[in-house]
């Protein structure tokens, strides 16, 4: 048997994770890049602290929408 450049890894993991971890293992294979990305992904604290697009749109139509109010309250005193 040949010998293989990778060594095996046993990890225990939900079910719901198996096929991502196998997506990121073949990545890893494949692109020689993706180490660097994953990499500064898991060194960066605050790479995951962010709001998706529609929900930081919901947000700001609901600060927009209290800056109206208060507004109109101002204006009428």
């Amino acid at each position: 048997m040949a010998s293989s450049p990778t060594k095996h890894l046993n990890l225990r993991a939900r079910t719901s994770h198996h096929d991502i971890l196998r997506r990121v293992n073949d990545r890893l294979k494949t692109d020689p890049t993706f180490f660097t990305v994953l990499r500064g992904l898991l060194d960066d604290l605050e790479a995951t602290a962010f709001m998706p697009i529609r929900d930081l749109r919901a947000e700001l139509h609901r600060i927009h929408a209290r800056i109206d109010a208060l507004e109109a309250q101002v204006d009428s005193r």
